[in-house]
């Protein structure tokens, strides 16, 4: 199939559809499309910054968000460069001002997650963060680290979704530091059937991070587990953060 023949059958595929992502296959291939981003909202940008300085935690504040065609392009930028370094993404397939394509990169280790004994389970994630800390140890990151942006490949882990961009926000240590705490927060949210399961990554995470990443895992450990001895009954009335927030604290209490 030729160029033309693709995006030709991109087109046809976002006529059809009104979602964002579009899954479509070619030529026996999956591939993934990307409409623009239109979101977040200034409001909800501004309440998540606003949070994250009341707290003192600067690696929760909000990546800066590139909308429209800007943000198509700035994402095929930015795989083309991570390729080029060996990082397992996906291939830039195409990409102009009303989409991106780009191949399959595996299956999401979010819906795995959930379909696995615990055990294996267990195993899966903190395999999933060594994977993620190999790439710190390459002085990269990933900035949107939850476990429903890495991958299963036949041969390991890759990683998807990269619309945030942390680099004119934050030194390295804290991109790093902060995608140990983004994939410690999706991976709480097992920690009611697994309470084992953060502990170990996060001792698994400390072990493995460099000393400078270390000392802000411990610095935001140490503001999030004093929370949680204060506030950790609001926990369960803070939506789905709350509780995996309140996990963390307690396993900081714990180290």
């Amino acid at each position: 199939m030729t160029t033309a023949d693709l995006h030709e059958q991109i087109e046809a595929a976002l006529r059809s559809s009104r979602g964002r992502i579009v899954n479509l296959t070619s030529d026996g291939r999956a591939v993934w499309v990307k409409r623009p981003r239109s979101g977040p909202g200034h409001i909800v940008y501004g309440l998540h910054y606003g949070a994250a300085a009341l707290l003192g935690i600067k690696l929760f504040r909000p990546p800066r968000v590139s909308r429209g065609a800007y943000g198509l392009a700035a994402e095929a930028r930015r795989l083309a460069h991570l390729q080029a370094r060996g990082w397992p993404v996906p291939h830039v397939l195409g990409v102009t001002e009303h989409w991106l394509a780009l191949s399959d990169n595996g299956a999401s280790l979010g819906p795995l997650a959930h379909g696995l004994p615990l055990p294996e389970r267990s195993t899966m994630l903190r395999a999933a963060m060594q994977f993620l800390q190999s790439l710190h140890t390459d002085k990269g990151w990933h900035g949107a680290a939850q476990i429903r942006n890495l991958t299963r490949l036949q041969d390991g882990f890759g990683a998807i979704d990269f619309e945030d961009d942390l680099e004119p926000s934050m030194p390295l240590e804290l991109r790093q530091a902060r995608d140990i705490f983004l994939f410690l927060i999706s991976a709480a949210r097992f920690a009611k059937r697994d309470p084992e399961l953060v502990p170990q990554l996060l001792q698994d995470a400390l072990g493995r991070a460099s000393a400078p990443v270390a000392a802000e895992v411990r610095s935001v450990g140490a503001k999030l587990a004093q929370a949680d001895r204060v506030l950790g009954w609001l926990a369960t009335h803070m939506g789905r953060d709350g509780p995996a927030l309140s996990a963390i604290g307690k396993a900081f209490r714990n180290l």
